[in-house]
């Protein structure tokens, strides 16, 4: 890791303290989409760029308007759910995926404010309080202190401390119908969760941040064969614009001077792997 990155990390984590300590959660609403008010931790800033406040860096909003099930592993409070539930066709199913206790409370209280648009819409919602993995099982639950950050761990020295239930992609595939799309942000678990499934190939369409090492990741999505790229999304500054129109102000205004200062200074990324079967 350069001296950049470093820099980079130690400043988010700063922040990401300073946020935890005055305010651990907020309730947030977002003018420019729709005017819709949610609930999310107030250290997941980048959650929300990366689904709602700017463009979705995992799919356009055609590609949710074609499937039929859309599936979210990692949803954490669920800006990727509410995205899909804003811009799916009427009737899709959604299954939402999310270990992390306080995660997924607020991810079905957020669910619970979109109530009148997944009726009018008829959409089929179903959200698990477990982690996706190459196996059933109960494992340790690792939190980091930034609720984007926790992680499972088979190791011995992780035995103590808060487990969760784990399900398969295979389950969650039987599921699902039609058109199926996976949006995938699951903290290094991508590959094993990939590999451990015999029924992958029912899948149209995936969207990985890669946690890890990308090149492995495609050889084997493609041994599955899929088609795949690599899209790398810069952060940028100008984001602030938007944070300076989220209520409450005071909590926009913080991030939006952190977003101006970070990414000029160390230009953030992220990585993403799109996968499309090949038909």
């Amino acid at each position: 890791m350069s001296v950049l990155s470093r820099l980079a990390n130690i400043g988010r984590s700063i922040f990401i303290k300073f946020l935890n300590t005055i305010i651990p959660y907020i309730y947030i609403k977002l003018k420019d989409l729709h005017g819709i008010s949610i609930y999310f931790p107030s250290d997941a800033f980048g959650a929300l760029e990366e689904n709602l406040i700017a463009r979705n860096i995992y799919f356009d909003s055609s590609s949710i308007g074609n499937a039929d099930t859309i599936i979210d592993l990692g949803a954490h409070a669920g800006g990727f759910t509410i995205y899909a539930i804003l811009y799916s066709r009427p009737g899709t199913r959604i299954i939402a995926v999310e270990p992390d206790e306080t995660n997924y409370m607020l991810l079905l209280a957020n669910i619970k404010l979109l109530q009148d648009i997944i009726g009018k819409k008829k959409l089929e919602i179903l959200v698990l309080n477990k982690a996706v993995w190459h196996k059933k099982a109960r494992l340790p639950f690792k939190k980091t202190g930034w609720s984007e950050g926790g992680h499972l761990s088979e190791a011995e020295t992780f035995k103590k401390g808060v487990f969760v239930d784990t399900i398969t992609l295979d389950e969650l595939i039987d599921l699902s119908r039609g058109r199926i799309i996976v949006k995938m942000d699951i903290e290094g678990a991508e590959t094993s969760v990939l590999i451990g499934s015999k029924k992958l190939y029912r899948v149209n369409e995936l969207a990985i941040e890669s946690h890890g090492n990308h090149v492995f990741l495609i050889k084997t999505l493609k041994l599955f064969e899929y088609d795949c790229k690599v899209l790398i999304y810069r952060i940028n500054p100008q984001l602030f614009k938007s944070w300076l129109n989220i209520e409450p102000g005071f909590y926009g205004f913080l991030v939006a001077l952190y977003r101006v200062l970070a990414s000029s200074m160390f230009h953030p990324t992220v990585l993403i792997v799109k996968a499309i079967k090949r038909s």
